[in-house]
Parts: C-alpha cells; sequence; structure tokens
C-alpha cells in the first residue's frame, strides 16, 4: 500500500450517509452495541491464548472456557481487590477529616488575628443567625422486603446484565472465530473477500498490538507508581498503582486523573506539603520517562491513529457511549481508519484519521510554493535531500512538481504571479543545495532552455549534478548566436 493517501478520495454523498446513520445507530442501539463492542476487545486480548492452547491439542470448547474463567477471574479479582481497598481508605478517610479542613481553611480564609479575618468571622455569625431553621427530616418507615429488594437491585442490575451479556458475547465470539470471520467476509460480498480479508486482518493485528503494548506500559506505569507512593507513605499505596494502570487506558484524560487522586490523598494526611510535591513529582518522572523513552519504541505505529484523531475520537465516542466510549474510543476508531484504508468508498477516513501524509513530497513542495512559502519549501527540499540523495529529491519532489505547476498553467489555473513564483523559487532552492559532484567529470557541457522556465530549471538540476567548471546554463530566450 502507498505511503500517501491519494489525493483522489473525497467522500460521496453516500458514504456520508451511511456515516450519519451507523453513528444514529450507534447512540440509539447503545445498550446492545456496547457490551458487544467489549466483548469483541476482550476477544481480541482472549484469541491468541485460545489459539495457544488448541495447538496444545486441547478442544476448542474447552480451551474457551479455560481462558475465559482465567481470564475474567483476574478482571474480577482485580475489581474486588480494587474495592477492598477502597473501602479501607474509606474507613480512615475520617481521620484525616481535621486536617482537610485546616488547610482549606488556610487557603480560603485570612488569620482569625487580622482585622480582616474577625470581620469575616462576624458576617459568617451573622449569616448563620438569619439563616432560617432547617426542618427535623422525618424518617420513613421502612417498607415491605420486596420494596427493599427492588431498591437495592435498581441501582446495580444495569451493570450485572451489561457484565453478563459481555462474558456470554466473549465466549461466543471465541468459540465460533472462523464462523463470524466467514459470514462478515459473505456479508460484505464474495467480490471483495480480497479486501476483507486483509481488513480484518490489519484490524486484528493493530488493535492486538496495541492492547497488549498498552497493558505492558501501563502495568509498568501502575507498579512503578505505586512503590513510589509506598515509600512517600500515601495509604492504600497497591490501590493507587493499580487504578493508574486501569484509568491510563483513557486516552490522555485518565493519567492525569490516577495522579490527581494520590495527590489529594497526600495533600489530606500530611501536615506539610512535601508529600504532595514528592508524588506530583514521581508521577512526572514516571510519565515522562515513559512517554519519551518507551513508548515510541513499544508503539510506533501501532494503532494508525494521529494524536489529533485519538482526541477527537475520544470526545466523540464519550459523546456517544459516556466513559465506556472513552476507553473504548482508541480499538474503535483503529477500525474505523482500517476500513478507510482498504475501501475507496471511505478512504476519506483513513485521510483524516490515520498517520499516513496527506500529500506526496513533490504535492506538499508545489502546495507550499504556490502558497509563496519559500522557507518551508526549501526545508521540505533539504530533508528530502539529507535523507535521500540530490538525485531522488530532483526526480521524486521538484520535477513532479514542476509538472504540476505546468498542468495547473495549461488549465488556466496558476495565476501568472504565482507561476512566476513557482519557477523563480524553484531555481533559488536548486542554486542554494550544496552538493559535490563526481570527480570524473567529463568535457564542458553547456545546458540551453529549450522553450520556458520549466526547461530552464531542470537545466539547473542537470548542472547542479555536474562539476561547476563542466557545465553552463542558458535560459530560454537564448538565440543561437548566444550559445
Amino acid at each position: 500500500m502507498s505511503a500517501y493517501i491519494s489525493s483522489g478520495t473525497r467522500p460521496r454523498r453516500s458514504s456520508i450517509i451511511a456515516l450519519l446513520i451507523a453513528a444514529a445507530v450507534l447512540y440509539f442501539a447503545k445498550e446492545v452495541l456496547v457490551p458487544l463492542a467489549m466483548a469483541i476487545l476482550l476477544s481480541f486480548v482472549l484469541a491468541p491464548a485460545v489459539r495457544r492452547l488448541e495447538r496444545w491439542k486441547l478442544g476448542r470448547p474447552l480451551a474457551t472456557l479455560i481462558v475465559a474463567f482465567v481470564g475474567f477471574a483476574i478482571i474480577f479479582a482485580v475489581g474486588a481487590f480494587a474495592a477492598a481497598q477502597a473501602v479501607s481508605l474509606a474507613a480512615e478517610l475520617p481521620e484525616y477529616r481535621q486536617n482537610i479542613v485546616e488547610k482549606i481553611r488556610a487557603l480560603r480564609h485570612p488569620k482569625e488575628e487580622s482585622a480582616i479575618g474577625r470581620a469575616a468571622e462576624a458576617l459568617k455569625d451573622l449569616e448563620e443567625e438569619a439563616a432560617p431553621e432547617r426542618p427535623l427530616p422525618v424518617k420513613e418507615s421502612p417498607g415491605s422486603m420486596l420494596e427493599a429488594f427492588s431498591d437495592f437491585m435498581t441501582p446495580v442490575a444495569k451493570p450485572l446484565a451489561m457484565t453478563l451479556a459481555v462474558i456470554v458475547f466473549t465466549v461466543l465470539m471465541l468459540l465460533n472465530r472462523e464462523n463470524m470471520r466467514e459470514r462478515v467476509i459473505g456479508l460484505l460480498g464474495p467480490a471483495r473477500i480480497n479486501v476483507t480479508t486483509k481488513a480484518m486482518a490489519e484490524a486484528s493485528y493493530r488493535v492486538s498490538r496495541y492492547l497488549s503494548m498498552q497493558l505492558v506500559v501501563n502495568g509498568l506505569f501502575g507498579m512503578l507508581f505505586g512503590t513510589v507512593l509506598y515509600f512517600i507513605g500515601v495509604p492504600n499505596a497497591l490501590l493507587w498503582g493499580l487504578l493508574a494502570t486501569v484509568l491510563r487506558f483513557i486516552p490522555y484524560a485518565g493519567v492525569w486523573v490516577a495522579a490527581a487522586m494520590p495527590a489529594v490523598l497526600a495533600f489530606a494526611i500530611s501536615d506539610s506539603w512535601a508529600p504532595v510535591l514528592w508524588t506530583i513529582a514521581a508521577f512526572l518522572a514516571i510519565e515522562l520517562t515513559l512517554y519519551n523513552a518507551v513508548e515510541p519504541y513499544l508503539y510506533g505505529r501501532t494503532a494508525g491513529l494521529s494524536p489529533l484523531a485519538v482526541i477527537t475520537a475520544a470526545i466523540f465516542w464519550t459523546w456517544l457511549w459516556g466513559p465506556v466510549g472513552l476507553l473504548l474510543s482508541t480499538p474503535l476508531t483503529t477500525c474505523i481508519a482500517v476500513i478507510g484504508r482498504h475501501v475507496p468508498e471511505f478512504g476519506y477516513l483513513n485521510m483524516l484519521l490515520g498517520v499516513e501524509p496527506a500529500l506526496s513530497p513533490d504535492e506538499r513542495f508545489y502546495q507550499r510554493l504556490i502558497a509563496l512559502d519559500h522557507d518551508e519549501a526549501a526545508e521540505l527540499v533539504e530533508s528530502h535531500l539529507t535523507a535521500h540523495g540530490i538525485g531522488a529529491t530532483f526526480d521524486d519532489v521538484i520535477v513532479p512538481a514542476l509538472t504540476l505547476a505546468e498542468t495547473d498553467r495549461r488549465k488556466g489555473s496558476l495565476e501568472p504571479a504565482r507561476e512566476r513564483f513557482v519557477y523563480e523559487h524553484a531555481r533559488q532552492i536548486i542554486e542554494e543545495l550544496e552538493h559535490t559532484p563526481s570527480a570524473n567529470s567529463g568535457p564542458p557541457v553547456c545546458l540551453v532552455a529549450a522553450h520556458d522556465d520549466a526547461d530552464h530549471v531542470a537545466a539547473l538540476m542537470l548542472a547542479k549534478l555536474l562539476a561547476p567548471a563542466q557545465a553552463c546554463v542558458m535560459g530560454a530566450p537564448a538565440l543561437a548566436a548566444e550559445i
């Protein structure tokens, strides 16, 4: 596949209508689609383990049950541990109440000994005296056992139903992987077997690799952060390390939430600011180290999404599906970008979401010239020269850009002022290039532009490849007698 997105991938009206209909279905059917999407995500993670057990001569039903049981047992164990730690923390919070109140009072109010402090206290007393008396709370008599059970089940029924649906969907997908794949291919038609197969393989690879790398990096972050919090003295350090691991799956926002909670707790438990500052410093040190040293090495272009696409997708999926959408935003958007790469009707999705350059080097060079931006055009040529050499730069960047300019000139879409700028500054950029020609110089050559400025620029490029004393260049207006 080309490294550059075709410039002809413009959205058709039918494809845009299809996207709008799909978004409406995703919104109104989210009660069913959210657990289905989570199950697909889990099946990406668990499928390699099922395949490995199958290679060990275990049948698919047994392999699926073992992997699903172990996977969900780990998830539930981690959740139970986090809940126990949270309960323990809630039991300890009253001990820190007075410390929190004193710190907030010190931050929000001046000292009582000052005149301003005394005035503030007097105003507060007057406000309390003028406030109406609060009515006594009315105690309601307990209802029947059925009402109590209903009150208990109402808030937990929906999460339990979603959890059960995720488990059932995941097991069924692991049991029927090939069957589901063939049904998707059959749904899209036999004429697209090749395209569908490649798209599904790429989506599976990108999502699986993204999730596995995320798990490694997030687990490392949570382990280091929890260990540092333990030595700082923040209570329930294991809880904060575990939450940091989970919250870091949420793009951009999650990691800051993971850092804010232990920092607030450190603020509450300590009489000084040192634990708070140490917590923030530890978070920044670990996060910056992973972001700059570990993630580029592990991720590369795993998800195939630009940073702007990741942020936009996080906002869109959060609006569509709430917090679960934020968690699923990157994998789902990765699949959408893969569709754009393989289905021509949706090619514009890859242009909007992907990491591939939208323009080829010659198109970028020509675009900067007609935008009257000499500096950026020169930087682009210098960058390509450093990476590929002067010959490839002329062949792949400047000559095709001149062809684009000539095409626009013949169509009448290139104004005379911009046309002059393109050729004049292309000549300047070529003359400014530093190049040491081969030592084996031939006889002197005189290069004459045949017709126009484009030929003159081409002659300059050829002369640049020769020794300075070996070639001379004459412009198009030259007469035969001048040669």
